[in-house]
């Protein structure tokens, strides 16, 4: 198979200004190293997941790859053409949907929405109509579609994204979270549609995702990507079994406070994750353990001397998100 996308060294560097605590923020800049050398390979015809967290550089690899903006150094090629010196055709060969951002315009409709990036696709003006309607019913819109985008609940918009990257009918697809906030309902309807774009379609398809069970359920290869850089690639088969001898252990507590657990020898030294949900309510502890037959009892005993209590313990096979923890040190949340 050909590569459809090829990143070389890939560096991004934002300046901001700096904040101390919670005061406003100073005259001092920051640099925030988005992308820190990064490559990347995807073949024609995959589903790749960048699985990662807020902040990882996984949108900024997008908005690089689709010409939105311009690397600060390395090189990349997508369907054949350069970043920097065909963006033109780059842009043709693609559809971007990104997350989070003011994407739409609000004061139009969202059929109005669809038809404007049809234009500027030069998408003829009987198959955008056409292929309009298509995907309104494709996200379960229609009855949205003539009002306006700002009176549209997040997940509504979040439809409309997904149906906008898709108005070109390109070979490669970017999608950015395409599942957040979405409803179960609509989010495995979203997934099926992924799916069917690769397989009936043949569409290349880079996937940005916090979700490990997507990227599991969908993608033909995850690389897990941490502070800008690619740590591991693999298949989510493949990472998993680098982890097959181990266990993942979670434990959900109450009535123990983290800075009581911090200085504990056994968190220490084993890369835990600890962090607080439900507003501090509760406590979770989750590790990979190489015998959790004397792991698990070791930290029973370190919760009861903390006088917490116990709500629930899993221990499992490990997934991607244990993958993940492995190879940084900390969990998809952090």
């Amino acid at each position: 198979m050909l590569d459809a996308i090829i990143a070389n060294n890939l560096t991004k560097i934002f300046l901001t200004k700096k904040r101390r605590g919670r005061l406003p923020f100073t005259g001092e800049k920051i640099e925030i190293k988005a992308l820190d050398g990064l490559s990347l390979r995807v073949k024609e015809g995959e589903i790749v997941g960048l699985l990662g967290p807020n902040g990882a550089g996984k949108t900024t690899l997008i908005k690089v790859l689709s010409t939105l903006i311009i690397p600060d150094s390395g090189t990349a090629k997508v369907n054949g053409y350069d970043i920097l010196k065909e963006p033109v055709r780059v842009r043709e060969s693609v559809g971007v949907m990104l997350t989070g951002e003011r994407a739409l315009y609000w004061k139009l409709t969202g059929r109005e929405n669809l038809l404007y990036f049809s234009k500027l696709y030069h998408v003829p003006k009987d198959l955008a109509r056409q292929r309009i309607d298509e995907l309104l019913a494709l996200v379960g819109l229609e009855e949205k579609a003539d009002e306006l985008v700002e009176n549209y609940s997040s997940g509504q918009r979040v439809r409309l994204s997904f149906s906008k990257a898709l108005i070109n009918d390109a070979p490669i697809l970017f999608l950015d979270e395409p599942t957040m906030s979405l409803d179960p309902q609509f989010s495995r309807r979203i997934r099926n549609t992924i799916r069917w774009l690769n397989e009936e379609k043949g569409k290349t398809i880079l996937l940005a995702t916090q979700n490990m069970f997507e990227a599991d359920e969908l993608c033909h290869n995850v690389s897990i990507i941490n502070q800008g850089k690619i740590i591991v690639t693999g298949s989510p088969s493949e990472l998993k079994a680098k982890l097959s001898e181990k266990k993942s252990i979670r434990v959900i507590t109450r009535d123990l406070s983290l800075r009581e657990i911090y200085n504990e020898n056994l968190l220490n030294s084993v890369k835990w994750t600890v962090k607080e949900i439900d507003n501090g309510q509760y406590v979770v502890l989750q590790v990979i353990a190489e015998d959790e037959k004397s792991t698990l009892p070791e930290l029973m005993d370190m919760i009861a001397r903390h006088h917490g209590k116990v709500v629930n313990v899993t221990v499992s096979e490990p997934s991607l998100e244990d993958v993940f923890l492995k190879f940084t040190g900390k969990g998809l949340a952090g």
